[in-house]
């Protein structure tokens, strides 16, 4: 996945990165990479929660960041769409770790704004192993998966990073 800075980051649950632009003196540079798409695959198990965790890197360089994620349900909710029957939903939960490598954080709810304990990661900027700075944690509520239909479900969790 290639990374950007200052502007807008696709990625595509499938995922996807959009980073604000600041008007300041000094333009405030951002750069989120080692953001991949989500795929839980097929799922033989409905009582367990299965969850994917990545490790991304978020670099923001004059201050803390505000992270929102958004899914692509209705009013942007957590849901995935069941791609024979668009009216059957699968429902997700989204967290938010400001450290690498973790497999729980903070729940996020759609729309609402998260904020970094830090911003200055000069390590994402130059890149390499050590460039790890939050990760995000998708899972499949166990109660969600035994309510819905089998099928293949597809949907967009939308990322925005901003200055803080």
């Amino acid at each position: 996945m290639a990374s950007s800075m200052g502007r807008a980051a696709g990625c595509a649950l499938a995922l996807t990165g959009l980073l604000l632009p600041v008007s300041q003196v000094q333009a405030q540079q951002f750069q989120i990479n080692a953001l991949s798409d989500v795929s839980f695959g097929t799922l033989s198990s409905l009582t367990a929660s299965p969850a994917i965790s990545q490790t991304v890197c978020v670099y923001a360089s004059l201050s803390r960041y505000t992270i929102r994620a958004t899914g692509s349900g209705a009013s942007n909710a957590f849901t995935l769409a069941n791609t024979a029957n668009g009216a059957a939903l699968l429902a997700y939960t989204v967290q938010w770790s400001f450290s690498g490598g973790q497999t729980s954080g903070m729940a996020m709810t759609s729309g609402q704004p998260l904020t970094s304990p830090n911003g200055i990661n000069i390590l994402c900027s130059l890149g390499g192993l050590l460039a790890s700075s939050a990760s995000l944690i998708v899972s499949l509520p166990a109660a969600s998966l035994s309510a819905a239909q089998a099928g293949t479900y597809t949907g967009t969790l939308t990322l925005m990073v901003s200055p803080n």
